[in-house]
């Protein structure tokens, strides 16, 4: 259901719904004036046509047709030698002038009045001709066009109209969330939110770069100094990368040398496309219900290790002495395990 309200200001008439005055409040901007006014205290009865033209450009309605008992009044056309005894008196008026007319007899009738009919003879039919039509030279809004009310929007946000008070405007919805888009349109606040933005973006790379330090300087070890140099301040430091999973024990013997005495020989193989730094190996000696007898852990200083890293793709294999008192009689099998301390 359409309603129809009118601007107190200019008097432009609009058309709005029940909807838009509830989301409103019932307040509106006219598109013509701009001035803000309550819809629901100037609503008027909806009599414009369904069709949405302006009254303007409306057809008239048909008018009715009439009837038949009204007079006509046939074409007269004289004859080439007038009989003026049986001509009857014509009146060009219609019956204004019947009565007029009877009073007088044929041989009264002035020979010129024949004459003037022949020049110039009544009209086929008295009725009036149909009105004409025509679109008025500017039409009337029955709404504002959607140029008219971005522009009165834009109105809104930048100042409020100056016959409302700030507390009548706060009070109104859309103008509250108007003004909350426009506070992050502001320059001030975009410059803000992206001086905000860019020190955030630093400190997510900064701690980036101290959390994958090793990596970082195992893939480009140029960057080796700024991460040490990073590390000065904030208390860290930068090592080899150790990346476990990449590390594999690809062969090892434990055998017997004397009655105390077994040496153990391995293969460390890096299967990583990086330099990884030196596990740590636990050996486990077993009796034969597999259940450990004794356990020893191997630095990579006890193992003999000059350097700290295994380079990629490479391979380490050390030969370790290892004396056992009281209980060689025990010991029948081994364990090897990888791991950084």
């Amino acid at each position: 259901m359409s309603l129809i309200t009118r601007c107190p200001s200019c008097g432009t008439m609009f058309k709005v719904v029940p909807d838009q005055l509830r989301i409103s409040d019932g307040w509106v901007r006219c598109g013509h004036c701009a001035e803000v006014f309550d819809a629901s205290a100037h609503l008027q009865a909806d009599d414009s046509p369904a069709s949405g033209f302006s009254p303007a450009m409306q057809q008239p309605a048909q008018q009715p047709p009439y009837q038949a008992s009204q007079p006509q009044v046939p074409a007269y056309s004289a004859p080439a030698t007038p009989a003026f005894n049986d001509v009857p008196a014509v009146s060009p008026h219609g019956e204004e002038r019947q009565g007029s007319a009877s009073s007088f007899t044929d041989s009264e009738v002035d020979r010129s009045l024949y004459q003037l009919l022949a020049e110039d003879p009544a009209p086929d039919s008295v009725l009036p001709a149909p009105p004409v039509w025509q679109p008025a030279d500017q039409p009337v809004p029955v709404g504002p066009s959607r140029a008219a009310r971005l522009e009165a929007a834009d109105d809104l946000d930048d100042e409020p109209n100056s016959h409302f008070s700030e507390s009548t405007l706060e009070g109104v919805s859309f103008v509250r969330d108007a003004r909350r888009k426009a506070l992050w349109r502001r320059p001030a606040v975009r410059a803000v939110l992206s001086v905000v933005a860019l020190v955030l973006l630093v400190a997510l790379g900064v701690q980036v770069a101290v959390q994958e330090r090793d990596r970082i300087a195992a893939i480009e070890p140029r960057a080796t100094p700024f991460l040490q140099e990073l590390c000065v301040h904030l208390q860290c430091s930068v090592g080899p990368l150790q990346q476990i999973e990449s590390l594999a024990i690809d062969s090892s013997s434990f055998s017997k040398v004397r009655t105390d005495t077994y040496r153990l020989s391995f293969t460390i193989k890096n299967n990583a496309p990086l330099a990884l730094a030196m596990p740590a190996i636990e050996l486990a000696l077993t009796d034969s219900g597999d259940q450990p007898v004794l356990r020893r852990v191997l630095l990579p200083a006890d193992l003999g290790v000059t350097a700290p890293v295994l380079a990629a793709g490479g391979e380490w294999t050390g030969t370790f002495p290892l004396g056992v008192n009281g209980s060689g009689g025990r010991i029948v099998g081994y364990r090897l395990l990888a791991f950084y301390p």
